[in-house]
């Protein structure tokens, strides 16, 4: 078992606890499934198929409230990368490329997920990562 199916299948765990004992659901939860799903089946195509299938029937009951979670934690990863990919920082000497790199893939990570679980990215969120990638990318090519 890979680390990411452990900490998916741990995630998977603990939100059907959270949703059988009512409990909140939050952007962290919806972080750790997004992230470690998405990890899985970029790593392995279709390996994160059953879970993610186990997600979207464990949070039926809660869909409302799950999907404010997802909304939360992909605005907040989205808006980060936005953000971070900024001309003026990323003509710094000391700007973190590799950072900024590993983020990115823990987004599409998240995106990948979400189509797992069957849920619609804002596309004004889509629109501003891929206007920041357009603008990361030639500083990237010219490392």
């Amino acid at each position: 078992m890979t680390p990411d199916e452990k900490e998916a299948r741990a995630a998977v765990d603990e939100l059907r606890r959270r949703v059988k004992r009512e409990e909140a659901l939050d952007r962290f939860l919806a972080r750790a499934l997004l992230v470690s799903l998405g990890r899985m089946e970029l790593e392995e195509p279709g390996s994160a198929g059953e879970l993610a299938r186990e997600v979207r029937e464990t949070t039926a009951p809660v869909r409302e409230a799950w999907e404010a979670a997802l909304e939360a934690e992909m605005a907040m990863a989205g808006t980060e990368h936005v953000r971070s990919v900024d001309p003026r920082y990323l003509d710094q000497p000391i700007y973190d490329f590799e950072y900024t790199v590993a983020a990115r893939e823990r987004l599409e990570a998240r995106f990948v997920a979400a189509g797992l679980l069957e849920y619609e990215v804002d596309e004004a969120l889509l629109d501003r990562v891929a206007e920041a990638d357009r603008i990361l990318q030639p500083y990237l090519d010219a490392r």
